[in-house]
């Protein structure tokens, strides 16, 4: 009997044993849950904002993983829950094409900033300041616009311009950092050059730089907002508010750029600043 007793208090020490590994491995998986995943498409104006959400999302007690990927992938993992939040929606011209596509299948957050000027640019010395002036004078700007990436909203829009204006030029793709060395080139030795230009970004504090004018209105002025994917608001609803709220003004944004890009300015220090800076806001934001 005693025997019996023993085999007893054995099997259920070893239940409760089970159970509290059980509840600790739980504890565990939902500890690493509590991450936020933050979008970055190859564009150096959302650093800021990036740098910021991950000091923000790290003080209220969340792991940050950046996702990076170029602006299609960015949707497409908003609307399949791979990231949180990504702050690269421009609208209502930019990412048109795939707002029409995707934008029942994420939240449109907060405006971050609004009237961004964004468009085809030139060096103030050329002697073009229309779009439609390129009709027949397209070797002007040696018969191209330097671009980014292929599937950039920019790109598309600059293909249907080409069309609409009906213009014997080639849309050259590549990558932010290849647009700007060659546009750093034709300016340096002012060679004619057109390519994509948009605020927030040094290359309006750098350069002397102008919009060429769009009569057909194909480029307007643009918001940049964040995209949130449906169900953040259960998951994370401080993040979540954040997201839904957070404002940054141009002149802000360019600084920020210009203090890490140009003077070496450390970015996560430069984040830092802007939270304490804005640390009433920021905290009403939080809360919704």
């Amino acid at each position: 009997m005693k025997n019996f007793s023993k085999v007893i208090s054995f099997i259920a020490l070893l239940v409760c044993s089970l159970v509290l590994v059980v509840g600790c491995g739980g504890g565990n998986n939902a500890a690493e849950e509590k991450v936020i995943k933050i979008g970055q498409a190859p564009f150096d104006y959302e650093v800021p904002f990036i740098e910021i959400t991950k000091q923000i999302a790290s003080e209220q007690g969340y792991e940050v993983e950046v996702v990076a990927g170029d602006v299609g992938f960015m949707f497409l993992s908003l609307t399949q829950g791979d990231i949180d939040a990504w702050p690269g929606v421009w609208l209502p011209s930019i990412h048109k094409t795939f707002q029409e596509k995707y934008g029942d299948q994420y939240v449109l957050g907060s405006e971050i900033f609004k009237d961004a000027p964004v468009g085809w640019v030139a060096p103030e010395y050329l002697d073009v300041d229309s779009i439609a002036e390129l009709k027949g004078n397209e070797d002007a700007v040696n018969g191209k616009v330097t671009g980014l990436e292929a599937g950039a909203g920019m790109m598309l829009v600059s293909e249907e311009i080409i069309e609409g204006y009906e213009l014997d030029l080639e849309l050259v793709s590549g990558s932010l950092a290849s647009m700007m060395a060659e546009a750093d080139y034709a300016i340096t030795h002012e060679e004619p050059i057109i390519f994509l230009g948009w605020r927030p970004h040094t290359m309006m504090r750098i350069y002397d730089l102008k919009f060429l004018d769009d009569p057909k209105g194909y480029w307007d002025l643009d918001s940049e907002y964040w995209g949130i994917r449906k169900d953040l608001a259960e998951y994370a609803p401080d993040m979540n508010n954040f997201f839904n709220n957070f404002e940054m003004s141009l002149d802000e944004v360019e600084s920020f750029l210009y203090a890490y890009q140009e003077e070496g300015q450390s970015v996560e220090t430069l984040a830092k600043d802007w939270i304490e800076k804005n640390r009433s806001d920021i905290d009403a934001w939080l809360k919704g």
